[in-house]
């Protein structure tokens, strides 16, 4: 007779019926799952009520869940829990960090594995609401559950120009203040951007966006390389809206980059037919993450731009710094709040909010309209007006302005700092607020933040 236990969970999660018929070996080693303690209100599988945890009908939804694990216990309650999966359920289980995301027809009986081992263990699948609420939540070996939401407009309230800027053959920061202005902790401007020889050299800045529009002339001749080394988002040679190249510019451009002998690495997480949700995040932060277990010795650091509400990109993040990889992400662009938004509200992560210059004669900082604010914010860097590699032809240099561009100048700073010794992720977060111009922005009043605007690192 087939086991209660199996077919209850066959009927939650809405399973094609042809593998109802299937033999009792299917299920072979699905005894070993466990609910947390039971309540009259948490019927176990072997309940009657079992099937109403799902209905025949009842529509199955993406969701992230990230797995409870230690040092200790890593390797079985990976092993359990996705023998669960594959046997019980009957799923396909692929590495993301290997995948190619083209070959999958069929999303819905597919397991997208994001785990790094020793590190963090997880994935995203289709369930029914039901049985994760009835279930799946309520096993010892699940630390969060979370929906997959597209994020609703990434970059809300930022804003490009279009018109070009006048390129000059040298490093001028004429054109450039934003530069200009983390150099230096007093006004006027000096017209210089000054800061150490070594520009970043041998740190690997992983770049989380849209990707690279690699041909234009910013990152060409640069000592350091400039590639997009993965795809979760499409065609991995397109940046088909611009905000990767953006970032990226600012991080390491040629002339317009903080730390330009940098290496600027892109994972393509989102573009214009690829909505960014909290998978893609997550699966670039595991992503960088595997890099780092592959060679524990890079010095890494992540550069993201965008936030989430899903708890899961927060414990990724994490575990990323845990992982000993610096953790840089803009604070959001909504004029809320930095502290109700992931990963920026994580204490480990460096969150940067926006400020620009107001125009000559008497220039000073301010917090721009949009920043989000408040005390989950590191400091602050430039983030209005900022000139930006555009995506319209190989020389294009645009303005822009976001919290998008505040995070990759304090990306870029690090760099600075790694490329002269060896810091581990708290060490670089210390060292830029020690290193911090303070009390010099305006506008804070209502919007209580660290007042800290990031000075780099003198040569």
């Amino acid at each position: 007779m087939f086991s209660k236990r199996i077919l209850n969970i066959l009927l939650i999660l809405n399973l094609p019926s042809f593998i109802i018929s299937a033999p009792l070996a299917i299920c072979d080693g699905c005894d070993h799952l466990s609910l947390r303690s039971p309540s009259p209100q948490t019927p176990s599988l072997s309940d009657a009520t079992c099937p109403n945890f799902g209905g025949t009908n009842e529509p199955l939804i993406d969701y992230n869940v990230v797995l409870k694990t230690d040092a200790a216990n890593y390797d079985s309650i990976v092993k359990n829990h996705f023998e669960m999966l594959e046997k019980c359920l009957q799923r396909e289980r692929h590495n993301v960090h290997e995948l190619d995301f083209s070959s999958i027809k069929d999303n819905n009986n597919v397991i997208f594995d994001f785990s790094v081992k020793g590190m963090i263990a997880g994935y995203t699948t289709k369930f029914t609401k039901s049985f994760v609420e009835n279930y799946l939540s309520k096993l010892n070996d699940v630390a969060i559950v979370n929906e997959n939401k597209v994020i609703e407009d990434p970059f809300e309230n930022e804003f490009v120009e279009q018109a070009r800027l006048v390129r000059r053959a040298e490093r001028s920061t004429a054109k450039m203040p934003n530069l200009d202005r983390i150099d230096q902790e007093n006004y006027p401007l000096d017209l210089k951007y000054t800061y150490p020889d070594s520009a970043g050299a041998g740190v690997d800045v992983f770049v989380l966006d849209s990707g690279i529009f690699l041909d234009h002339e910013e990152f060409q001749g640069r000592q350091g390389k400039t590639v997009v080394e993965k795809t979760f988002c499409g065609n991995i040679l397109a940046d088909d809206n611009g905000h990767g190249t953006n970032v990226a510019s600012i991080v390491g451009g040629k002339t317009l980059g903080v730390a330009n002998n940098a290496n600027i690495i892109g994972v393509k997480i989102t573009g214009n037919v690829c909505p960014l949700n909290s998978q893609n995040i997550i699966n670039g932060i595991t992503y960088v993450m595997q890099q780092k277990a592959n060679d524990p010795g890079r010095k890494i650091i992540i550069n993201l731009s965008a936030t989430s509400d899903d708890s899961a990109v927060g414990e990724a993040a994490s575990k990323a710094v845990e992982a000993g990889i610096h953790f840089v992400v803009g604070a959001g662009n909504r004029n809320l709040d930095a502290c109700g938004f992931y990963p920026g509200k994580v204490e480990t992560v460096v969150t940067v909010a926006a400020t620009k210059i107001t125009p000559l004669p008497n220039q000073q900082d301010w917090i721009t309209e949009f920043s989000n604010w408040g005390k989950c914010v590191t400091l602050f860097a430039p983030g209005g007006n900022v000139p930006i590699a555009g995506i319209g032809n190989p020389s294009e240099i645009t303005s822009g302005s976001g919290t998008s561009l505040s995070a990759p100048h304090v990306s870029g700073a690090i760099a600075l700092m790694l490329a002269n010794g060896d810091l581990t992720p708290e060490q670089s977060k210390e060292e830029l607020v020690r290193l911090a111009t303070k009390d010099k922005i305006q506008g804070l009043d209502f919007r209580p933040t660290a007042n800290l605007l990031l000075r780099v690192p003198s040569p």
